[in-house]
């Protein structure tokens, strides 16, 4: 078929074209024109006898206005459809601008309903004959704008490099697992005032690499907790609350977490390699027996075995100094608490669906480890001290625009939303209702009755409200001068780390939301990046916010545009990449100075031999006596001659004070040719 043969043309990847070609009957072709097809003189017919049943129903000046709007939108390229349906906001904004829509051939009767008198129809009826009249003119032709929800690989193979997108092909920051993957890199797009990532660090868990490097991050976080809790409750209750007879834990304990610091700090001041003496291994065992000691003192509230033999506040001294030390090479560790807390995540859902807290690295890996697990988990660090709000846990949701990904052009709405957690913030507490703010698990759960009675009953804020409980705190410059600058740059980072992933088409845009924590003083983290994120009227906030958040996108992708000066709503320009100039060819401003090599004739016995190999000579039969080729002039200009001949050198031939040789002045050009005719023989 003709559909098939265009599919082979377009499709570069094999393995898409065998799907596409399996799954024939998924192609969208209400949305895609061809003009040549096995049926076509079918389907002509039958679209035709439709449209004249339609006929009938509307009047004959009626049917004339539809057929000029119909041309009218295929000439100007106006002519959109969505997807799945929904997004009304998208829809009237699009018909404001003169769009008309094409709606998808499934989604509409083919035949006029029977037993009604076309002259007695009106209302929702009528407009919905309108609409298949419409369709039916436009049938086959090409949308110029498609809105759609899901990543539909048929959108990009059958659609033309002009058809406007709501979706780029590829956005692998989406996902947990790619996001993590991503931001490894995330350092190498630093830039001060402009992109600078906050992400907690995560680990794809399923790779054996990362597996290893999350167990020795989850070790040397329980070091610093411990040290962390032991100076903690010295300052809180003093030491005699700390060493009882019946302890349980040994006070070589917090000596093995000194001495795993420091050999942490050496590693990275490069002091291990000066040692002679070789660092001491530490056994599996080992660390299996400080992690449960760890686990006794900060979860089980174990207190320490007496020991003369040590002095608590001594030892404690000792390890904050190392402690002070650690920070330096250890830029997190203001987020980690002392409860070594980890949040568990599957790569693959979403909604914050089968996500778990956890604290023990032994239930974490055995999560892994279940026989026929197919599902991928990301295992990211727990930020132990958000900012709460009357004691209440909330995110907040940023909404971003990419216009293109080459030049990176990003678009922040300056309007975002906070949502709440239903229930009273605790570390003890790890149920999903407590530390998951998504609005899909919250919906879940009523509100604790406890809960302080500011906090909105369906547990969301704009970022309005938020800035009035700043003014009530004391702290209202900070969104300006640092939560909203923090996010900002937080997403220009992590979109610098992804961009060679992403996809490069031009006429391509998208709308995602990221969720950002704040902790304790007010420093914005990037937790993950949505695609496809949730605009419906679930509460009075998303009511409001999200249909005018739709109406900016179209102003900033389509108004813009035809006007660059054009109004772009509540979204502001965040970033847009310069990229420079590719600098002329570096090999036009070459030059090489050497010295002309001349071949050794018989009669020039005295001549210095040359150590450089000379050109093999023709056969003595067809041998054509050579005459002495002049030396060329120095040349400054490209390099285009024979190497053979420019580039060997000869010291025997006389030279001026600059080093260049001295000889008569000919053509190099000219020199050269010859010297390739002369290996041509």
């Amino acid at each position: 078929m003709a559909i098939t043969m265009e599919l082979e043309e377009s499709a570069s990847d094999s393995k898409l074209h065998k799907e596409s070609v399996v799954k024939k009957e998924l192609r969208p072709t209400s949305a895609i024109s061809f003009s040549k097809s096995e049926h076509a003189p079918a389907e002509t017919t039958s679209s035709i006898e439709q449209l004249k049943q339609y006929k009938s129903w509307v009047s004959g000046e009626r049917w004339n206005e539809l057929k000029k709007i119909a041309d009218t939108a295929m000439k100007e390229h106006k002519v959109f459809m969505i997807k799945g349906g929904g997004f009304p906001a998208v829809r009237r904004a699009l018909i404001e601008r003169g769009w008309i829509e094409k709606y998808e051939s499934h989604k509409e009767v083919r035949h006029p309903p029977t037993n009604v008198d076309p002259k007695k129809v009106s209302g929702k009826e009528l407009s919905k004959v309108e609409r298949m009249i419409l369709y039916k003119f436009m049938e086959h032709h090409s949308v110029d704008f498609l809105w759609t929800t899901k990543r539909d690989k048929y959108d990009w193979l059958l659609s033309n490099k002009e058809v406007v997108i709501s979706r780029f092909s590829r956005s692998i920051f989406t996902t947990k697992e790619g996001l993590t993957t991503s931001l490894t890199q995330m350092h190498w797009y630093t830039e001060p005032g402009v992109a600078l990532t906050k992400f907690p660090r995560c680990y794809n868990i399923h790779n054996s690499d990362s597996l290893d490097e999350f167990i020795e991050d989850f070790r040397i976080t329980a070091c610093i907790s411990i040290i962390k809790w032991l100076s903690n409750t010295l300052q809180a209750n003093g030491d005699e609350s700390l060493v009882t007879n019946h302890g349980k834990v040994p006070f070589s304990a917090i000596e093995f977490a000194i001495n795993r610091m420091t050999e942490y700090v050496a590693f990275f001041t490069h002091k291990d390699i000066d040692e002679e003496e070789e660092a001491k291994h530490i056994w599996e065992h080992e660390w299996d027996q400080f992690l449960t000691h760890h686990y006794l003192l900060v979860h089980e509230k174990a207190t320490f075995m007496e020991d003369k033999n040590f002095n608590i506040k001594q030892l404690e001294r000792r390890a904050a100094k190392v402690l002070a030390n650690l920070t330096k090479y250890w830029p997190q560790v203001d987020i980690d608490g002392v409860l070594n807390i980890w949040i568990v995540k599957p790569g693959n859902k979403c909604r914050g669906k089968g996500i778990q807290l956890m604290n023990n690295i032994k239930d974490i890996i055995g999560l892994i480890n279940i026989p026929a697990q197919k599902t991928r988990y990301v295992v990211q660090k727990y930020i132990e001290n958000p900012l709460v709000i009357y004691d209440t846990k909330f995110d907040i949701r940023q909404w971003f625009l990419i216009t293109n990904c080459q030049p990176l052009t990003i678009w922040l709405y300056k309007d975002s939303y906070l949502r709440f957690s239903s229930q009273i913030f605790s570390l003890s507490n790890y149920h999903e209702s407590v530390h998951l703010t998504n609005n899909a698990v919250q919906t879940k759960y009523k509100n604790n009755g406890d809960r302080d009675k500011a906090l909105p009953d369906e547990n969301m804020w704009d970022c309005h409200t938020f800035k009035a409980y700043l003014r009530q705190i004391g702290k209202y410059e900070l969104w300006d001068t640092k939560i909203y600058p923090g996010m900002k740059q937080c997403l220009i980072g992590a979109m610098l780390a992804c961009q060679e992933s992403m996809d490069k088409r031009q006429n391509s845009f998208e709308l995602y939301g990221a969720d950002f924590m704040l902790t304790e003083d007010f420093t914005p983290w990037l937790i993950e990046i949505n695609s496809s994120p949730d605009l419906a009227p679930t509460t009075s906030v998303t009511a409001r916010l999200c249909p005018q958040c739709l109406e900016d996108v179209i102003k900033v992708v389509l108004d813009r545009r035809y006007n660059p000066e054009a109004d772009t709503g509540t979204f502001e320009l965040a970033y847009r990449q310069v990229i420079p100039k590719a600098p002329a060819y570096l090999g036009l401003s070459l030059c090489i100075n050497g010295k002309r090599l001349i071949k050794k004739s018989k009669e020039r016995k005295h001549e210095p031999r040359s150590t450089t190999p000379l050109a093999p000579r023709v056969p003595s039969g067809d041998a054509i006596p050579e005459t002495e080729q002049p030396v060329p002039s120095e040349y400054s200009g490209p390099i285009i001659t024979d190497f053979l001949s420019w580039l060997n050198p000869y010291d025997a031939l006389p030279t001026n004070k600059d080093g260049l040789v001295i000889g008569p002045k000919e053509s190099l050009t000219d020199t050269s040719r010859k010297t390739r005719k002369k290996y041509r023989k």
